[in-house]
């Protein structure tokens, strides 16, 4: 049985603002628009975004700072006040921007004669930087953390909004409801779409590159070219793992010119008049991406020291023992020998010295199902999103993988009848770019996050949506109504995981761990990444303990911001004093040496949904060296 493509009616004279914004951003292809919005999808979609917003806002306010959001916050108000780009050359300027901006209207305090600015860029100077803009320069460092937040949460948002309209031209209102519901009740999404982090923002702009591409090479014009563009753009300007959008548009190019061509999709509104090819579009495109991107650069890292700032990063690079990219040593000779050279190039060089960074530090020892490994493994990014994805959505997606797989073997192989022919390039497009970047994460050796997964997990949601169609296409009516009752039963689990995580969502890990202790599978950005220290202070009033020991290395700033009377510690290397209570990260509790296995002998409490370890020292022996106990100054209930 072969669904008939869906028939489109135009937009009413009446429809609001709303419908149109929508319908010129996600309908570029005029042959074949999609039906507005009807009044329940509206609901639907509102009452979604509410919800996501709700469960990101709420949880936001409960965690403390993350690792990374003390490098970017600061280093984002500092290209907007001193358009410089010393802080934080491993990413691409837009979010950290985008982040700061409410800063500013809160007039937040740096000092620029500090030494931690003055210094040498480097990794180490912008996290000193960012730890005195938190602890010395300002006194609100919540609400200016909340703030920054808050235009990330908006970007998520605009991904979900996305998200449906593309689904519901590729699957109709159903299946792109039941990809809304995925999205906004996933654990991935609220944790990493809330934070200060470059991660969900790509996803955004990726998708949009490869959606508006598509469009393109179906109908060749310019306003296609130009949504396509600016997608490309922003993408770029978001983080450098946006270069794999060119394997994937070569992908998309090759199968798109090279494959058989039908005509709803060869179809052009300027028929019969001199029209621009599809390629020399794209290529115009492409070369005015690189233009908005060229003079972004320019515009917000116009006073950098790029020579300073790519010698700092080899020296760094050369310490670190990772690659250098070939020529940089002649690059930055060619640049110190011509100053005007310099200036012309401050965004190559800033873009050529953020990719070095990246490669640089790409390969490093992480900690994965219990073993130390030397480097990245390829199978990594497949069990993360095993055990960090909602257990509804793990499942919905191997239900997708069955019903997809019978509608191969059911057509023998002659397409996917389910996608509407004026959207099968759409769907190629999608398909490309969770091949690419699937491909190219799991091969690479930088395996410090499942957040790094993005762009690979936002097709997947998108793809949901083509369970409703193909449930249709290769069940039978009983099997169908047992399907569908199976999907929305999934959809529902995903709500009920949202609604038991809260608001532990960056240490969210599902049933599927069984009972293997997270820290014991992956640490990192996947369980304790510094968010939790509102909580230990919250452990530490309720049992009255008055000058704990923290170990310093579970948050980016100093213990004491969050937990008064704190002192800092650290647990493998302990101070010649008998501490009493004592709270390490539980990605200390590891088995490779140095690490805090000798406190797992006196009684513990975890903190934080498991990120954090609480101990009481009952003895004298957790040192040779430790003086006599000090009178305590703490009670217990």
């Amino acid at each position: 049985m072969r669904l008939a493509a869906p028939t489109y009616r135009g937009l009413g004279p009446k429809e609001d603002g709303w419908e149109r914004f929508v319908e010129f951003l996600m309908t570029p292809v005029r042959s074949s628009r999609p039906l507005p919005w009807s009044r329940n999808e509206k609901v639907f979609v509102l009452v979604a975004s509410a919800l996501f917003a709700a469960l990101c806002i709420g949880s936001v306010r409960n965690e403390s700072i993350t690792a990374n959001e003390v490098a970017h916050i600061p280093a984002g108000l500092s290209y907007l006040q001193r358009l410089d780009a010393r802080m934080n050359i491993e990413h691409p300027p837009l979010i950290k921007v985008i982040a700061a901006m409410p800063l500013l209207f809160l007039h937040a305090k740096v000092d620029y004669s500090d030494p931690t600015w003055s210094a040498r860029p480097g990794q180490q100077a912008e996290y000193l930087f960012g730890k005195k803009f938190f602890e010395s320069w300002n006194a609100n460092q919540e609400t200016l953390l909340f703030l920054a937040r808050l235009p990330m949460v908006a970007l998520a948002l605009l991904l979900a909004v996305s998200l449906y309209e593309m689904a519901r031209q590729l699957a109709g209102p159903w299946g792109a409801a039941l990809t809304l519901a995925v999205f906004v009740t996933s654990p991935y999404f609220i944790a990493y779409g809330s934070l200060v982090l470059t991660d969900i923002s790509v996803a955004l702009f990726s998708l949009w590159t490869m959606w508006y591409f598509a469009s393109l090479w179906q109908e060749p014009t310019v306003r296609n070219a130009l949504l396509f563009a600016a997608s490309l753009a922003g993408a770029l300007l978001t983080k450098f793992s946006a270069v794999f959008l060119i394997p994937t548009l070569l992908l998309c190019w090759a199968w798109f010119r090279f494959s058989r061509p039908r005509p709803a999709v060869e179809a052009s509104a300027n028929a019969g008049r001199k029209t621009f090819t599809r390629e020399q579009l794209a290529i115009g495109a492409i070369l005015l991406a690189g233009l908005v991107v060229y003079l972004f650069y320019q515009g917000i890292f116009h006073r950098s020291d790029t020579i300073s700032i790519l010698q700092d990063e080899v020296n760094s690079l050369n310490a670190f023992g990772g690659p250098v990219f070939p020529g940089m040593y002649r690059y930055i000779s060619l640049l110190t020998g011509h100053p005007v050279l310099e200036r012309i190039l401050v965004p190559l060089s800033l873009y050529i010295g953020g990719l070095n960074f990246i490669v640089g530090y790409g390969s490093r020892p992480m900690y994965f199902l219990g073993h130390w490994q030397p480097h990245g493994v390829w199978f990594y990014f497949p069990v993360m999103s095993f055990l960090k994805l909602a257990p509804g959505m793990v499942l919905l997606l191997l239900l997708l993988a069955a019903l997809a797989t019978a509608n191969f073997l059911r057509r023998r192989g002659k397409g996917f009848s389910v996608v509407p022919d004026s959207k099968r390039l759409h769907f190629r497009a999608m398909l490309a770019t969770l091949a690419v970047f699937a491909a190219i994460a799991m091969a690479s050796k930088l395996n410090v996050g499942v957040r790094h997964f993005s762009v690979p997990i936002t097709v997947a949601v998108l793809l949901c949506s083509l369970a409703i169609p193909l449930a249709r296409a290769v069940l039978g009516s009983k099997a169908q109504t047992f399907a569908f009752c199976a999907t929305l039963a999934m959809a529902l689990s995903c709500a009920v995981t949202a609604l038991l995580a809260y608001p532990h969502y960056v240490s969210y890990y599902n049933i599927f761990r069984l009972n293997v202790p997270k820290q014991e599978i992956a640490v990192n950005s996947n369980l304790g990444w510094g968010q939790s220290m509102k909580e230990l202070d919250a452990f530490f009033k309720q049992r009255r303990v008055r000058a704990p020991y923290v170990d310093t290395r579970m948050s980016g700033l100093d213990p004491a911001v969050y937990i008064p009377g704190a002192r800092g510690w650290q647990c493998d290397t302990p101070d010649p004093v008998a501490p009493e209570w004592v709270a390490v990260s539980a990605d200390r509790l590891l088995h490779e040496q140095p690490n805090c296995e000798q406190l797992l002998r006196y009684p513990s409490w975890t903190v934080g949904d498991g990120t954090i370890m609480v101990f009481r020292i009952t003895d004298s022996k957790l040192s040779p060296d430790l003086k006599p106990r000090e009178k305590s100054s703490t009670a217990i209930p």
